[in-house]
């Protein structure tokens, strides 16, 4: 088998083990599933938008709040989940945060790709401004705030290569209101991980008080 093939013929393994942990909810307002994540789950609480996920592969022993730089009123904080014994990533973004960056200071913010260098997926320039936030004792989770759409990633160990695979992505109301995207491992093996994209024409922005 040449090198040719035998790359299409990992890509071809990846796509299905993609498609196999969506599950069958395409067209049915549920989010893919992804082995070892458990979530992302999201809600507008108290003026923010927050967003949770679980790695129930991943042990950390302590919990910390980080702010986030440029936002304020907005945190990452992750910690032990006592529930899996997993990581716990918690974000939350202040709406008035939100109202500032795509008022206009979004554009103070570097262009930023996906870790490694690659384009967002889904995104026509491949980049957005954006910033990222030491974790301690782990790695970097980058944000991305546009005028039109704000976004995180979280880096997750995946065991695919050359794979990026985008789903629809819906809250717990059954509202679709953005885009998850699985990124898969790079040419050297790394920066794989989970992209949320949320569209600020939408229901958040209503929420968070832009439209």
């Amino acid at each position: 088998m040449n090198t040719q093939l035998k790359r299409t013929s990992g890509w071809i393994v990846a796509l299905t083990a993609a498609l196999m942990v969506s599950g069958c909810g395409r067209g049915s307002n549920k989010n893919v599933k992804i082995d070892g994540v458990d979530g992302p789950r999201v809600n507008f609480v108290d003026n923010k938008f927050t967003m949770a996920l679980t790695l129930t592969q991943v042990q950390f022993d302590v919990g910390t709040r980080i702010p986030i730089p440029k936002l304020p009123n907005s945190y990452v904080e992750v910690g032990p989940d006592f529930a899996t014994n997993g990581l716990l990533i918690s974000i939350g973004i202040d709406a008035r945060d939100l109202v500032a960056m795509a008022g206009g200071q979004a554009a103070l913010l570097d262009p930023t790709t996906l870790p490694g260098g690659r384009p967002l997926p889904g995104v026509a320039a491949g980049e957005l401004p954006g910033l990222a936030v030491q974790v301690p004792k782990w790695n970097d989770i980058v944000f991305y705030l546009g005028t039109a759409l704000f976004g995180v990633f979280v880096p997750v160990n995946l065991p695919w290569k050359d794979y990026m695979g985008t789903f629809r992505f819906y809250d717990g109301a059954g509202d679709r209101i953005g885009n998850l995207s699985i990124v898969g491992q790079d040419s050297n093996g790394r920066n794989s991980g989970v992209l949320l994209l949320i569209n600020l024409a939408g229901k958040v922005g209503k929420l968070a008080g832009l439209q």
